[in-house]
């Protein structure tokens, strides 16, 4: 997040930027010893939340502290950082009374620095509630905690694990852009639905991937395919009639735009053995990338008959899996309507031979293809 602290005292700027950093694992921090740049700042960027202090010198070089508060309140109310978490830390404890119903009334808590640390509690509620409505570039999703952690294998930047909003939250940044990755509370549509709605709808991302591991297709798939969802679908909605399931799929696709994109960044010579790099499974060998059709259901699958009966739904089926078209209708849903798009790795092929030997690989590749799209993505959807 971007913060900017206005405070010319070196001590408690050294004590604020420790207490930033302990909540946030990625801060841009700007700061402002004087009204002068104090104003500038506040008038011509954006920050998520903003530090004040209540004596300032008036411009730069100037040692002589007086009360500015008036006048960097009334620059704060007509910049862009007004509707901003703010919060104003001020020594002086006779400060907070006389002080306290100016800052009150433009929506900046005033509090006490002092010993007793209380100031350190109200400046992490304020961190926590700017995290919760701030607005990020991505969010990742993964059902499972070893799908997350396939993101240790990538060069995606990894910070704390976060409540927000009941969600299962951890920071992640990809150079300059931000997000989160988002496990809901349990695998299968349901979770996905409810975690992907709220997330989606609180952090308004400009794209949303999954990643993951996945059940494969005899004669469309190989064990460490990627298959990444063109189109989306539950096998399980329909009718029982006569003793007999009557298929009724609702789908899903990506953007065309976006499926040509992620054909493009596929068929680069050298992008599958990057993201193979120091992994050695023998299956690697003859696995490559599939932008596919693939079905997702509420159940496990170790069955080849129901695997056969699934298939009929579609003639190019790819991969089975739990999760992916609960995320494409929430964000085709969604008021943000962000970008998505799913790319999970075949580790067993929906029979009784299911096992998790390949299930490390499949989270990192996986979790790989995915970094190396939104590196790709990213800066065009900010330059749009």
């Amino acid at each position: 997040m971007k913060y900017l602290v206005i405070e010319d005292d070196v001590e408690k700027l050294a004590a604020i930027r420790e207490a930033i950093r302990s909540e946030d694992s990625f801060p841009s921090i700007e700061t402002a010893d004087n009204l002068v740049d104090a104003r500038r700042l506040l008038l011509t960027k954006a920050y998520d939340l903003v530090v004040f202090d209540v004596y300032l010198p008036p411009r730069p070089g100037s040692k002589e502290e007086q009360d500015i508060s008036e006048d960097l309140l009334i620059d704060f109310a007509k910049s862009k950082n007004y509707h901003s978490v703010s919060i104003a830390i001020t020594r002086y404890a006779d400060d907070s009374l006389s002080r306290s119903r100016l800052f009150n009334d433009n929506g900046v808590t005033l509090v006490v620095y002092s010993e007793d640390n209380q100031w350190k509690r109200s400046l992490s509620q304020q961190i926590r509630k700017c995290s919760e409505k701030s607005r990020l570039d991505f969010v990742i999703f993964c059902a499972l905690t070893k799908e997350r952690l396939g993101y240790g294998s990538t060069d995606a930047k990894l910070g704390v694990l976060k409540n927000i909003g009941g969600l299962n939250c951890q920071e992640m940044t990809i150079g300059d852009f931000r997000g989160m990755c988002v496990k809901p509370q349990h695998m299968g549509l349901v979770n996905m639905a409810i975690a992907a709605t709220k997330a989606i709808e609180l952090f308004k991302p400009k794209i949303v991937a999954m990643s993951g591991i996945c059940a494969g297709v005899e004669g469309e798939s190989k064990l460490l395919d990627i298959v990444v969802g063109q189109v989306c679908w539950e096998w399980q909605t329909g009718k029982f009639k006569d003793g007999k399931f009557r298929q009724e799929p609702y789908q899903v696709s990506v953007n065309a735009n976006f499926k040509t994109a992620i054909e493009q960044i596929s068929e680069q010579t050298d992008f599958l053995r990057r993201i193979k790099s120091d992994l050695f499974d023998s299956e690697l060998r003859e696995s490559g990338i599939k932008i596919a059709p693939i079905s997702s259901g509420s159940v496990v699958v170790a069955d080849g008959n129901m695997m056969s009966s699934i298939g009929m739904q579609h003639r190019k089926w790819a991969a089975l899996e739990m999760e992916m078209y609960a995320l494409y209708e929430a964000a085709k849903q969604s008021v943000p309507e962000p970008l998505f798009f799913g790319a999970k790795c075949v580790v067993d092929m929906g029979d009784s031979a299911k096992g998790d030997a390949l299930h490390a690989t499949a989270c990192s590749l996986s979790a790989r293809f995915v970094i190396e799209v939104l590196k790709l993505q990213l800066p065009k959807l900010v330059d749009d």
